[in-house]
């Protein structure tokens, strides 16, 4: 069966990008192109169709395994339309399991044997190698990498389109570009669909932090994460939790901010994100401390206590990576 969805890439980078990502925004859907006609590979189709079917149940180590065996096949196969699809699925669940470094490298080794067989890059697969250099901190590459999909003769899907904006605001926030932080939002605009209106929300959040608007940023933030978590995006909803948890500290809120990073690390730890779960959950803690409400200091110093006892036997597997786009 041939199937390629770029739109369910972008829902994947919600997480993400970063995301991730930006990558995410988070089933998931994968990239697997099969000439039509041709015969079957069942072997092939068993990895990928089972790999598929593990990450869309949050299964994300399995899957990352699945698709190894299945760029094997590819490359058995000598098949560079399968091996890149691989590359690319493989790509994804590592940056979701934070290896970013490895997933950068067979994003780029896929792009590269592209550009050896003088086939063009798709935009899935640039702004996959966009989020991860983002996440890597690698801003000034992760910004032309968003300028050639902008730039692209070759038709790019809107999603994809929409995420690289999403991208280029969060690059823009971090570079302390507000000008081009507002273009971004202003390409957002006049969508209906609740992921855009998300994305161009936390991007709202993010220039009310440059510009020193707390309360606006906590409003905003507090909206993304439940437009988020109604679109079924946890990782994005948590982030936006954070994002709101910060406002509220730059406000001199410790008690809101408090119960914004308890309530951000709950649910990230149940995701599997262990270590972002306990710098949440040891912030939460500590302005709970700070502002003398033993209450909500002891429901997050319980919640961090269990967390540390669990890490052990729940690390490995999760559907959540680290925070960014």
């Amino acid at each position: 069966m041939s199937h390629r969805r770029p739109c369910v890439f972008a829902k994947r980078l919600n997480w993400v990008i970063v995301a991730i990502a930006l990558l995410a925004s988070v089933g998931c859907g994968s990239r697997h192109t099969v000439p039509q006609g041709a015969p079957v590979d069942k072997d092939l189709e068993r990895s990928n169709r089972a790999a598929r079917t593990a990450f869309e149940n949050g299964r994300i180590q399995q899957a990352a395994g699945l698709y190894r065996q299945s760029l094997a096949q590819a490359y058995l196969r000598d098949d560079l339309a399968a091996a890149v699809d691989a590359k690319y699925n493989l790509a994804v669940c590592l940056t979701l399991l934070e290896s970013d470094p490895e997933a950068l490298s067979l994003v780029v080794q896929a792009r590269e044997e592209l550009l050896r067989a003088d086939q063009s890059v798709p935009g899935d697969i640039l702004l996959l190698e966009a989020t991860v250099r983002y996440r890597l901190g690698q801003l000034q590459e992760a910004w032309q990498l968003t300028e050639n999909i902008l730039q692209a003769t070759d038709p790019i899907p809107a999603a994809v389109t929409s995420k690289t904006r999403f991208l280029r605001g969060l690059i823009a926030y971090d570079r302390g570009d507000s000008p081009k932080l507002k273009e971004e939002i202003a390409a957002l605009a006049g969508s209906t669909s609740a992921v855009i209106v998300a994305d161009r929300q936390e991007l709202i959040g993010h220039l009310a932090l440059s510009e020193r608007g707390w309360d606006e940023a906590i409003r905003v933030f507090d909206e993304v994460a439940a437009i988020r978590r109604e679109t079924l995006d946890y990782r994005g909803m948590v982030k936006a939790l954070a994002k709101a948890g910060e406002a509220c500290e730059r406000a001199g809120r410790g008690a809101a901010a408090s119960r914004r990073y308890l309530r951000a690390g709950q649910s990230t730890a149940l995701q599997g994100n262990l270590d972002q779960a306990q710098i949440w959950l040891a912030r939460a803690v500590q302005l709970a401390d700070q502002v003398g409400d033993e209450t909500l200091a002891q429901e997050a110093r319980l919640q961090l206590t269990q967390l540390q006892k669990k890490q052990p036997a729940m690390s490995g597997d999760y559907a959540s990576g680290k925070e960014g786009p």
